[in-house]
């Protein structure tokens, strides 16, 4: 710690300007009080100009001494990130250890936790820039460690003059290394009461997940628009972690909501930030997130607030290329009252571009660019009657043209005909059906072609069903079968009976730290092989892939799923079964999946998925 004061002279400041600065610390120039002693506001000048400053005056008498004055100037001096707070300098003379920092306007988040006009958009964005912060701590500071604050509450995150967060107060710190999975440190366990991590108290280790299980407890400050602890509280209400658990596991946390917040409230916006919050105060470690996840949460939380609507469909896809420059982006939605009338596809060997033309009260409106940028062969009109629905895309294909996938061919399968196929059919094909009326609109991305298409569907309700693939014969009651996810409920195991075609699928689910398992969907007839897929607290399944075939003997002819692959955001579990037959691939947004449903009865027939709207 000593070797730190070699490379920060250049901070230091003299006493005498402090006491300038500070009206010698007057009572007028006192802006905070805290176990580290007092904060006073002040002039000082900084290369050449007048700056406002915070100058904390370290009391030894109150707790903080040498190290925690040393580890403050290391790691402001160090580390620096929009949502760190700046250190101007310090003054270690006289027997006065004294930290000089940029004045951030409006103090720490605790004065404003219960603030009415303090609004829940702003809120959000504060929970956001702190989780940047604490990311960057945990994550980006250098190759080789991490910085561990050990001390966050709201009344280390100070607020700018535009409601920003800065984190502060990095006396109590520590610094461990990142080049292992868990960082640990033997410690003896400090910090506030309300905010320590249950598990850092018990055992002195502490850990990445101790910061995280304190940052949980802000984030339900600012939810329920009160502190950790309250004092005038003898019931459960005393303690914030403990309530807030019970309620969220209780479905009832709208009793502990800021009642001035709920109106404000996108109700996606809330199961976002609630489940984040939720998540970090996980009893073992290993469920709570990583702040870089948090962050990743919070950022999709502030986005649906921002937008501020249920714009109510759900995305399915796409086929063809995944990712692009967002310039390359495509997308048309059906406006409300609009049908759709015609689709005027520009093909040859490929699909070259699409362009909608939609109707509404006898008026037509066209979308206004066509997507790709080079022409083709042919120009291909698909008029739809009136009554006349899309319910499929069949016969797609993808392909590889000058180095880039690329669409094809494409056909539209409506409730009276299947119009095409365009383009040219390659090796590489999808089909993606959906219930009738339930069409909003496509999108994708395009280049000088189409490359990838997916598609917007609006349930009736909140969940609906996209597919099945599989057989087409309606079968009886006793071959439906269907698995629902219960709100706040987690995915943990699909089991799988498998040998040259899928024989059946069981599925088992996490709630309130219960687990419950569903009937077994199929298998009449038995299986050759068991697999099981264990799914990690913060994996959910966007993607199904299988293939479709016929079933061999000793039950043969029937059409089946023959093989089943799983995708997750974090990996593919399968393929399960034998690769045979038809091929079909069904990707979905993330946060959208709600379970399977399809026919059974020796083997599973066909499957399908349930997905609810995320946007």
């Amino acid at each position: 710690m000593e070797g730190v004061m070699e490379g920060v002279q250049h901070l230091r400041i003299p006493l005498e300007e402090i006491k300038l600065a500070t009206n010698s610390f007057s009572k007028e120039n006192l802006i905070a009080r805290g176990g580290f002693g007092n904060v006073y506001i002040g002039k000082l000048n900084i290369s050449g100009e007048q700056s406002t400053v915070a100058v904390k005056r370290l009391d030894s008498q109150f707790g903080q001494g040498k190290r925690e004055f040393l580890m403050e100037i290391q790691m402001l001096s160090c580390y620096k990130h929009k949502s760190l707070v700046c250190l101007v300098g310090f003054c270690d003379e006289s027997g006065e250890k004294i930290l000089v920092y940029e004045y951030v306007k409006h103090g720490s988040l605790d004065k404003y936790i219960s603030d009415k006009d303090l609004s829940w958009l702003q809120r959000l964005k504060i929970s956001l820039g702190a989780a940047r912060g604490f990311s960057y701590l945990h994550n980006d500071v250098g190759p080789q460690h991490r910085v561990l604050h050990r001390d966050i509450k709201s009344a280390n995150i100070l607020l700018d003059d535009k409601f920003e967060a800065r984190i502060s107060d990095f006396g109590l710190s520590k610094i461990g290394p990142s080049n292992v999975e868990y960082t640990f440190l033997v410690t003896n366990a400090c910090g506030t009461r309300g905010y320590v991590d249950p598990e850092y108290a018990k055992t002195d280790i502490l850990t990445k997940e101790s910061d995280v299980y304190s940052f949980g407890i802000v984030l339900f400050e600012i939810l329920c628009g009160r502190l950790a602890i309250v004092g005038e509280y003898h019931d459960e209400r005393r303690s914030l972690a403990a309530l807030a658990k019970r309620c969220y596991e209780e479905d009832r946390l709208h009793d502990i909501i800021y009642p001035c917040l709920i109106n404000q409230m996108n109700e996606d916006s809330l199961n976002v930030f609630s489940k984040v919050a939720y998540q970090c105060l996980k009893e073992s470690r290993k469920e709570r997130p990583t702040m870089g996840w948090i962050v990743e949460k919070l950022e999709k939380a502030l986005e649906f607030q921002t937008i501020n609507k249920v714009v109510g469909f759900i995305r399915v896809g796409t086929w063809g290329k995944r990712s692009e420059d967002p310039q390359n982006h495509w997308s048309f939605v059906l406006e409300k009252h609009h049908r759709l009338v015609k689709i005027t596809v520009d093909h040859g060997d490929v699909i070259y571009s699409l362009m909608f033309t939609s109707k509404s009260g006898g008026v037509s409106e066209t979308s206004e660019n066509t997507v790709g940028c080079v022409g083709g062969d042919i120009v291909s009109k698909v008029i739809f009657d009136v009554g006349e629905r899309i319910t499929c895309i069949n016969y797609g294909t993808v392909d590889i043209r000058d180095g880039v996938t690329i669409l094809a061919s494409l056909s539209f399968v409506t409730t009276k005909k299947i119009h095409g196929p365009y383009g040219r059919a390659a090796e590489t094909d999808f089909s993606v059906p959906w219930d009738e009326g339930s069409l909003v609109g496509f999108y994708g991305i395009a280049g000088k072609y189409i490359e990838s298409i997916g598609v917007h569907v609006k349930p009736d309700d909140d969940i609906m069903r996209v597919g099945t693939w599989g057989t087409t014969d309606p079968g009886g009651p006793q071959n439906v079968w269907i698995f629902q996810l219960k709100k706040n409920q987690h995915l943990e195991k699909i089991t799988i009976e498998h040998g040259d075609l899928i024989y059946s699928l069981m599925f088992t689910t996490k709630y309130r730290g219960m687990t419950s398992t569903s009937k077994k969907a199929g298998g009449w007839n038995g299986g050759d092989k068991s697999s099981e897929v264990t799914l990690d607290w913060n994996e959910e399944i966007n993607a199904i892939h299988g293939t479709v075939a016929l079933s061999r003997e000793p039950c043969a002819g029937y059409t089946i799923i023959s093989s089943l692959s799983f995708v997750t955001n974090k990996k593919t579990h399968g393929p399960f079964g034998h690769a045979r037959g038809t091929p079909f691939t069904v990707p979905w947004d993330d946060g959208s999946f709600a379970g399977f449903y399809g026919q059974c009865g020796y083997f599973i027939d066909s499957i399908g998925v349930l997905l609810k709207r995320t946007m």
